[in-house]
């Protein structure tokens, strides 16, 4: 027998109605844990070291960072809240429930302030341990369905793209949702067609898998139990008793009870694709509590087109739908179930309506427009210097010999390529189209040039040189187009793209992306000749760069622009300059308090709540202004606003307090922080400084006094 009818034939054995038979075991490799914990290594080098070092980017890290903070000030996991207390002339405060976003980013962050003190380290440390999971599960993935030297190179092509390193870097909800959906689809991808999935499952697989879901699972309980004591009324008594806490408690514990005890005792063979499939859909959960519905409908419509273009309806019968299922409900359901009975059609309207059916439908804080050609070069910048390759990649798929379902490999290739074309038709139709929004579609690309990059390093590839130039166009003109705009790297998960920097960071940003650029261009020459030494050489110093490429842009390229895009240095001067005073009784442990109030002027970037932890007293029209001076007095007191604005302030004052204004913090090309002095102060710092009456301050340039 041919081996492609060998192929064909195990193809029908597993989804005909014959039984399938046992696999052969994969040879034990004890050298196996050695890649990963080396991979491991390199990517804790990647994204750990001086994650901290920079100022949260507004308005997105400081908006969810405060929700987040907000929930150990508040103590309260299950309901965000968002906004300041001050009540403002009127009566009216800025506070409330926060509707916008599921939970397991704030979650994450909450988490880690707890460990790691206020600070940027802690914002971020969840997205980071999200990025370093999900890029250790590509490899682990590829080893088993392609290779391990596949495995490698999809791992680090994924790894060293500019999306996905600096969505790594920044605490926003697409890299938790991108990337544990990511790690669902590699355990789906392992239980299909993995080398490994019929093999008895051993006491680590258990341990990984249930004690990672309980430990999930716990907590949530614990959160109903004690802090969901109330039932809402005027609602049906069975609706009430359901939505109370320790009955719902029950029904989700027996979920798991059913689970584990059909696996244990009704189940004769356990095998790793039970494990893997469960864990896929343990992390579908996560997704989904990270994202929304879109955790769960991209996954499944992923698979569904799988299904409808192979016809492989017999797998429905093998991923475990029911078992699954309760896993599932149990990780994604609690939060939501929670937030439905606590707060009912308001949180229905904001979070499903508004942030779900209108982003797609209608659109919802709509910056740019396009068709099908609007994402294309947003993945060109995110993807490179990979990017160049994908054309080839998904002919190669299209046209090649990797082309049909027969083997193993072939059909988790056409699996790949159905992720990246349901992700970039479903963000393509979206009538809001921010750039980060394809960002769904760069693990299954990423993974599809690892591939071809594979075929390259061990096979003959027909139309080599077709293959070729075509990369090599669009290496030239993508490297081109970043080196005349360098904003496109910021501009890959920002949300103003518009937003001034300062213009002397051009010239070292355009000598890193020409020394990129020259390393690029030297690994495509290599590829000109076609001995593996030659081709392994060049792939190598394409990696060298493109892992360059991220760990500057993480170091220096973002840090440097946080000097315009984080109100934290400035910040950081207001706590040097103020008189700190002691807390109140029973306030947060990491809180600082300052004599002076601060108000935002005419300004809501969300920063300005989180970096003062909600002390701040917005100020968002002139009769708010007028408002705080009259109960303020003649007391001295701090403001940041747009640089703009800074004369309507001054004219808002008392001639007295005009005189003791300064800007203490200029170093932003957006905002100012202006410290306002009271007659008795200014005249205090006056004799301080040696200054006559008819003298102003000159800015201090955030220098502590």
């Amino acid at each position: 027998m041919s081996e492609e009818n060998a192929n064909v034939t195990a193809v029908e054995r597993e989804f005909g109605r014959q039984d399938e038979p046992a696999a052969t075991p994969v040879r034990r490799d004890r050298t196996e844990w050695a890649y990963r914990l080396v991979l491991l290594i390199l990517l804790g080098l990647i994204f750990i070291p001086f994650m901290g070092s920079f100022g949260l980017w507004d308005p997105w890290e400081t908006h969810y960072g405060e929700v987040g903070r907000q929930m150990i000030e508040r103590g309260d996991w299950i309901s965000p809240w968002w906004g300041g207390h001050w009540t403002d002339g009127g009566g009216a405060s800025e506070g409330r429930y926060f509707y916008s976003k599921p939970v397991l980013l704030l979650w994450m962050m909450g988490m880690g302030l707890q460990a790691f003190g206020f600070s940027e380290w802690g914002i971020r440390v969840g997205v980071g341990l999200v990025v370093i999971i999900s890029s250790l599960m590509i490899y682990v993935m590829g080893r088993q369905v392609f290779g391990r030297r596949a495995g490698v190179i999809m791992a680090l092509v994924t790894t060293t793209s500019p999306f996905w390193a600096m969505l790594g870097r920044q605490a926003q909800t697409d890299m938790p949702f991108v990337g544990l959906m990511t790690a669902g689809m590699c355990f789906f991808l392992m239980a299909v067609f993995g080398k490994q999935k019929e093999e008895p499952a051993t006491r680590l697989d258990y341990l990984l898998f249930f004690g990672t879901w309980l430990g999930l699972f716990i907590p949530q309980m614990q959160l109903l139990w004690v802090k969901f004591e109330s039932i809402r009324e005027g609602l049906p008594w069975i609706i009430r008793v359901t939505n109370w806490g320790p009955v719902q408690v029950a029904l989700y514990t027996l979920g798991v009870v059913i689970v584990a005890t059909s696996f244990f005792f009704f189940t004769k063979k356990r095998t790793k694709r039970h494990i893997y499939l469960f864990s896929f859909y343990l992390f579908i959960g996560l997704a989904t509590l990270a994202k929304g519905l879109l955790g769960f409908a991209l996954p499944g419509a992923i698979i569904l087109a799988y299904l409808l273009v192979t016809r492989e309806w017999g797998l429905l019968r093998r991923v475990e739908l029911l078992r699954g299922g309760l896993i599932f409900v149990t990780v994604a359901f609690p939060w939501y179930l929670a937030m439905f009975a606590r707060h009912g059609r308001g949180f229905y309207d904001r979070f499903f309506i508004h942030d779900h059916l209108r982003r797609l439908a209608t659109g919802v804080h709509q910056t740019e427009n396009g068709s099908f050609e609007h994402f294309i070069k947003w993945l060109g910048y995110g993807l490179f210097p990979w990017g160049s390759f994908v054309p080839a990649a998904l002919a190669r798929v299209a046209v090649g010999r990797e082309f049909g379902n027969r083997t193993d490999p072939q059909r988790a290739r056409l699996l790949l390529v159905l992720w990246f074309l349901a992700s970039f038709c479903l963000f393509t139709l979206s009538n809001t189209k921010f750039h980060h929004y394809i960002f769904p579609c760069v693990p299954a690309l990423a993974m599809l040039v690892g591939l071809f990059l594979d075929d390259l390093l061990g096979k003959r590839i027909p139309g080599y040189w077709l293959y070729y130039l075509s990369a090599l166009g669009l290496f030239v003109l993508v490297g081109f187009d970043l080196f005349a705009h360098p904003e496109h790297l910021k501009n890959l998960f920002t949300y103003q793209y518009d937003r001034m920097w300062h213009a002397s960071l051009m010239g070292g940003i355009k000598l890193a992306l020409k020394i990129v650029f020259a390393m690029g261009l030297a690994g495509f020459v290599l590829l000109l000749f076609r001995p593996r030494a030659m081709r392994t050489a060049a792939l190598t110093i394409l990696f060298v760069a493109s892992t360059g490429l991220s760990v500057w842009a993480l170091d220096v390229y973002m840090p440097q622009l946080a000097t315009d895009w984080s109100q934290g240095y400035l910040w950081d001067a207001y706590y040097r300059l103020c008189e700190r005073v002691e807390p109140p009784p029973g306030a947060p442990s990491i809180k600082r308090y300052c004599r002076e109030p601060v108000v935002s002027y005419r300004l809501n970037w969300r920063g300005e709540t989180y970096y003062t932890q909600n002390e701040v007293i917005p100020l968002e029209d002139e009769s708010d202004y007028r408002y705080f001076l009259s109960q303020n007095g003649d007391r001295s007191f701090f403001a940041i606003m747009q640089r703009g604005r800074l004369s309507t302030f001054r004219a808002g004052l008392s001639s007295q307090m005009r005189q003791g204004v300064s800007e203490v913090h200029n170093d932003n090309e957006k905002f100012i922080l202006v410290r306002v002095l009271s007659p008795d102060d200014a005249e205090a710092l006056r004799q301080r400084r040696g200054l006559t009456q008819d003298e102003e301050f000159p800015e201090e340039a955030s220098s502590p006094e």
